[in-house]
């Protein structure tokens, strides 16, 4: 009994860590700033990548240049915004798409 009692508080909690909000839920005040006017790279989109690529899957995006390849190819757009399948963690907020999507507008200029 004592064994099955455990196993069910084990289980709850389990089951309690395993969702998904949305980041905008949760946290409004970072959303709430939508202004994509100044997006620049050194300060958005480097960080950004920094946070959620990590050098371990893309090494080449941790650079400027590594990053333009793949943005000038389309790669980057066709995954980080068509697809919405990278990073791998999920989609990123709207906010951070629409950022990027500036970014990349703005011909992806290294500033």
């Amino acid at each position: 009994m004592k064994y099955k009692l455990i196993s069910v508080f084990v289980l709850l909690a389990f089951l309690q860590s395993c969702y998904k909000d949305k980041e905008e839920l949760l946290y409004p005040n970072e959303f709430n700033n939508t202004d994509t006017t100044a997006v620049t790279y050194s300060a958005f989109v480097k960080p950004l990548l920094d946070a959620k690529c990590g050098a371990s899957c893309h090494a080449s995006y941790m650079t400027y240049s590594g990053l333009k390849t793949v943005v000038d190819n389309g790669k980057f757009n066709n995954r980080v915004l068509v697809k919405k399948d990278m990073p791998p963690s999920g989609a990123l907020g709207a906010t951070d798409l629409a950022k990027l999507k500036r970014w990349l507008d703005a011909g992806a200029p290294n500033n």
